[in-house]
């Protein structure tokens, strides 16, 4: 593999560990939820509406998404144990990208300059 597609290759596993953290936090939410411990409440939306299965799974998707990239629009507020959850979140979004540049720039400096030649 030459340089130009070991970097795309990173960049799509980064994204997809994006997408896969943001689920899982997503379910997480989902999770507090149902247990009683913690829910994501959308300032705009009528307490009837939030009541649906679909709005709670759109919510909860939407929230752990805006966390994660450090967005935070304020529309959404997270109660109980959610804060917790999305401190926990936001820290991971903020250190990920970093901890992708310094796996290259500690562990493999090599893979910045090319391969070695034999």
């Amino acid at each position: 593999m030459n340089r130009k597609s070991i970097i795309i290759y990173n960049v799509v596993i980064l994204c997809l560990l994006y997408l896969l953290i943001g689920f899982i936090f997503c379910f997480i939410y989902i999770l507090l939820h149902y247990l009683g411990l913690g829910s994501i409440m959308d300032t705009y939306a009528s307490p009837l509406h939030q009541q649906q299965n679909i709005d709670l799974f759109t919510r909860t998707l939407y929230f752990s998404f805006i966390t994660q990239f450090a967005v935070g629009y304020g529309d959404m507020i997270p109660l109980g144990l959610a804060k917790g959850v999305a401190i926990f979140q936001a820290l991971i979004g903020y250190v990920l990208p970093y901890a992708m540049v310094l796996n290259y720039i500690i562990i493999h400096p090599n893979t910045l300059r090319g391969f070695k030649k034999k």
